[in-house]
């Protein structure tokens, strides 16, 4: 019998699905704040937040950092005369404000800082969401040369804007020349591998580009800054969503999503279907590199059971995150792995061929995987998909399915129509946006064939709810003789 050392699950996870789809299942609670800053602090070599910003609000669990008589002193130096009051009660009521301003989900502290960024001297090198902001800072740097895009969108966010958070954040960071910006240099997006991944990523970097230009023409920044930290969130998921059947099966997951709140028909639960499926081809994307894996180090005693046996009882069950119980719990699991390998293994034939156990040996460790971790891959997407207006309901695990909020609609929007495109039809609208991600509204060949199959009239009302959604919220026309135009917001937000 060969003897080959067993895998460590952490480690390969992060090595084969985490950093190549660049996300960590770690950071479910990355907010807006966090993935926007990451996005920029990866794509710009610069000025960070200035120290008198993290004096004057940077908190440990019960106090301030800084004291009242160092602050005062360090306020003394600022680059622009910075007055406060002279009562500690008032001072410390200033601060709190400050706080609530410049700290969107208080996550300033001594050591790490995220700003609601709108000025770019405020970017800061926090790693909370920096997978998310490296992927998307790949995408728009390597596949949709997006370089002018973020030096227009600097030049923008150093000229005055009429919202609280740059007002303070100018004053506290003092003048600050565009130049002293450049443009990293990022890798290549690691799942980029054959020309429909190539072109599903310059597809995403298009978003990301004119989500960018976006706070370049805005009347206000901020409104664009939020849309693009949208737009970085909304990638990041359909990299998710699509990437894994991409890479095994050549072709988009078809993703119906609703646009009504109710959940009780037969359109929610074809809309429902799709999140299983997109779930089942992750699971069949990271079985397929299992397999690869168990092949390497087995090489010929892949046929051998008893050394397939002995490798599955050396693995380390993932442990990233988890507690001594759940280790316990875990080492209970791999002592287990020879009986889930026997129900899986094929029975032999009457000519007593040797089986290719490569593949069961690598579904048993996907199982293994799956239950070892303490927070599964999927909570990450469900986490960031519902964030971003994607996923319904925002709470609990009952009757998920992909919808489309108000929230999403611009990006959606960014998504589809070119910068040279004042508008497109609704229908083209919707052609684009299957073809290009996936996403399925009205009836199609792709919505009529899922099971359960919504009627016809259901998914009419279902493209109908999203043209009127789009109309409200100013980004469609609607004309006499029921046709739809789907307008372009770099056009119709474009100030400059």
């Amino acid at each position: 019998m060969t003897f080959v050392a067993g895998i460590e699950l952490t480690a390969w996870f992060r090595e084969n699905v985490t950093d190549t789809l660049v996300f960590s299942t770690a950071a479910t609670s990355a907010e807006p704040v966090h993935v926007l800053n990451g996005f920029l602090a990866q794509c710009l070599v610069g000025p960070r937040a200035p120290k008198l910003a993290s004096a004057l609000i940077a908190r440990n669990s019960s106090s301030w950092v800084t004291d009242e008589k160092p602050l005062r002193q360090v306020l003394a130096r600022a680059p622009i005369p910075f007055k406060v009051p002279s009562s500690s009660a008032d001072l410390d009521s200033v601060r709190h404000l400050l706080r609530a301003l410049l700290a969107g989900d208080k996550a300033v502290f001594a050591s790490m800082q995220s700003y609601q960024v709108a000025h770019p001297a405020f970017i800061t090198n926090d790693r909370t969401g920096g997978a998310m902001g490296l992927l998307c800072a790949s995408l728009l740097l390597n596949h949709a040369s997006g370089a002018g895009a973020l030096t227009s969108l600097v030049e923008r966010l150093c000229e005055t804007q009429p919202n609280p958070y740059w007002v303070l954040q100018s004053a506290l960071a003092g003048p600050i020349d565009p130049s002293s910006f450049s443009i990293s240099e990022v890798r290549p997006v690691p799942w980029v591998t054959n020309h429909v991944t190539e072109e599903f990523a310059n597809n995403l970097g298009s978003l990301l580009r004119r989500s960018v230009q976006l706070g370049s023409v805005a009347a206000d920044s901020l409104d664009a800054l939020k849309v693009l930290a949208n737009a970085i969130e909304f990638v990041c998921v359909l990299s998710y969503a699509q990437v894994p059947n991409l890479s095994v099966a050549g072709s988009l997951t078809p993703l119906l999503a609703v646009v009504s709140p109710d959940a009780d028909t037969v359109l929610d639960s074809s809309a429902r279907g799709s999140l299983p499926l997109m779930h089942s081809a992750m699971d069949n994307w990271i079985a397929s590199k299992l397999q690869r894996t168990v092949r390497e180090r087995l090489g010929d005693a892949v046929q051998d059971k008893s050394a397939a046996e002995a490798f599955l009882l050396q693995t380390i069950p993932f442990s990233a995150g988890a507690k001594e119980k759940r280790l316990e719990r875990s080492r209970l699991l791999v002592e287990k792995t020879p009986e889930a390998l026997e129900r899986l293994t094929p029975k032999a034939s009457t000519t007593h061929a040797p089986q290719d156990l490569s593949g069961p040996v690598a579904l048993v460790l996907l199982d293994l995987l799956k239950t070892t971790m303490a927070q599964n891959y999927s909570q990450w997407f469900d986490h960031h998909a519902r964030r971003c207006g994607f996923l319904a309901p925002r709470r609990g695990n009952t009757s998920k399915r992909f919808c489309i909020e108000a929230n999403l609609i611009t990006t959606l929007v960014l998504a589809v129509l070119e910068e040279q495109e004042s508008e497109v039809s609704y229908d083209e609208f919707l052609k684009r946006l299957e073809t290009r991600f996936g996403i399925a509204v009205g009836p199609t060949a792709q919505t009529r064939s899922m099971a359960p199959r919504a009627s016809e009239s259901e998914l009419e009302s279902n493209r109908d709810a999203l043209a009127d959604l789009l109309t409200r919220l100013g980004l469609a026309r609607a004309y006499s003789d029921n046709t739809t135009e789907v307008l372009n917001p770099l056009k119709i937000w474009n100030v400059r």
